[in-house]
């Protein structure tokens, strides 16, 4: 007779990940639930806004964050301060602070100061008519 030793080093590999056999569940739905409410299209086949859809006055993205408009690091949450020097309580306050203010920066819609100066003078496009 053999002996059978298990340590879980080699039955893992070959235990059956699908096995691919597929049965009703002793309990089931013979229809599947309905959902409630509608889809509202915003947008016709091209991608555009259709009349009557509101928009935003600010940007066309609304108040989307982007991976480059937030701060490099994010701080961690942190509960409890103990066991935690002077020294350390005030950096993991102050990059909170700083974290909260770069993300309002980041929200905030931009300004008409900053607009006007922009280097690169608006224009209208030339009409058609005119050039031919």
């Amino acid at each position: 007779m053999s002996t059978h030793f298990s340590a879980n080093q080699y039955n893992q590999a070959f235990d059956s990940k699908r096995l691919q056999n597929w049965t009703v569940p002793q309990t089931y739905k013979p229809r599947p639930s309905t959902l409630e409410g509608y889809t509202q299209i915003v947008a016709n086949d091209r991608g555009h806004l259709l009349e009557g859809v509101p928009r935003s006055s600010q940007s066309p993205w609304g108040g989307f964050v982007g991976t480059w408009d937030m701060p490099r690091r994010i701080p961690g949450n942190v509960t409890t301060y103990m066991a935690r020097s002077g020294k350390a309580v005030n950096q993991i306050e102050t990059t909170k602070l700083d974290h909260e203010m770069k993300m309002q920066d980041a929200v905030a819609p931009p300004r008409l100061e900053d607009m006007a100066c922009s280097p690169v003078p608006a224009q209208k496009p030339a009409s058609r008519a005119a050039s031919g």
